[in-house]
């Protein structure tokens, strides 16, 4: 991602009242990864350390299958929050501003081709874990939306839980910094709870892979073929840390992209979300509820954890 002159600088009437700007970078704030699975159209990859750069390129599919951390021992995290999200109160500024939108398998959906459909595709981007689904921001035309301006709310089906759950994100060269402000189930932002700044203030313009903790070597051959996904990996609960919140669910993220970043988030764990509280503003597609359906029914009377 080409970070602007000037990154993830926060307008503080943005902020909920309290919260506090905490930087999630490598280094700070972020757990740190050991090993990924990927599944390709080759078969399975394992890669128990992370790229030095770009080593595959292509439009298909590359889906993550797990996430390896310790918590005292190694845990895999192979369950992804998939079941249903959508996206609302999108900046009627991207109306008509150039170069945003979500990049799917080499087909583009950008906000000034309508921001429904746009809301849409990037709802989509939270729905699979395909590296080559993700949002961009790129040499926006006649320029960025005004500073401190949300992009955007995220509202998921099943809320992530502090102490159980994490956010896996992924971002095209590892550079670019935004914004995420967690939500509760009115679409809210909870008042005393931190905003969480992914990649800090942003790296520098002509380097990558600074700001992200694993260099995944997979790019998009229709888009920036030179720049491969990176990840980092962090807890709900920090959105809660050192705060006089409560831990609570987090039902959705409001985004702020100042930092033009191309971001995918992913909600993983190491057990199953369908257990998770629902949110009562998601109605998933009819596919997605089908499967929701079915994992609540495997489950049964079982309380997670």
């Amino acid at each position: 991602m080409r970070p602007p002159a000037s990154l993830g600088i926060l307008v503080l009437s943005c902020l909920p009242c309290g919260a506090a700007v905490i930087d999630v970078t490598p280094g700070a704030n972020l757990i740190a990864i050991e090993q990924v699975i990927y599944q390709t159209s080759s078969g399975t990859v394992v890669q128990n350390g992370e790229a030095g750069g770009v080593t595959s390129t292509g439009d298909g599919v590359v889906s993550v299958q797990s996430v390896r951390i310790t918590d005292g021992s190694p845990v895999d995290l192979t369950y992804f929050n998939t079941a249903g999200a959508k996206v609302v109160n999108v900046n009627p500024e991207f109306q008509n501003i150039a170069g945003v939108g979500v990049f799917d398998n080499g087909v583009r959906t950008t906000s000034a081709g309508g921001l429904a459909a746009y809301g849409d595709a990037f709802a989509g981007t939270t729905l699979d874990t395909d590296l080559r689904n993700y949002a961009y921001h790129d040499y926006l035309t006649p320029g960025a939306a005004t500073l401190g301006t949300p992009d955007l709310d995220l509202l998921f089906l099943h809320a992530l839980l502090p102490g159980e759950d994490h956010f896996l994100v992924a971002e095209r060269w590892g550079n670019a910094a935004f914004s995420i402000t967690a939500l509760d189930e009115n679409g809210n932002p909870y008042p005393e709870a931190n905003v969480l700044r992914i990649g800090g203030t942003g790296g520098t313009a002509t380097l990558g892979y600074e700001v992200y903790d694993w260099v995944t070597g997979y790019a998009a051959d229709t888009d920036n073929s030179v720049q491969a996904q990176a990840l980092s990996l962090f807890p709900v609960q920090l959105f809660f840390e050192g705060t006089s919140e409560t831990p609570a669910p987090v039902y959705g993220l409001r985004i702020d992209n100042d930092g033009e970043a191309d971001p995918k988030i992913m909600g993983i764990s190491s057990d199953t979300f369908s257990n998770n509280p629902v949110n009562p503003q998601v109605i998933p597609e009819p596919s997605a509820l089908l499967t929701a359906l079915a994992g609540a029914m495997v489950l049964g009377l079982r309380r997670r954890r």
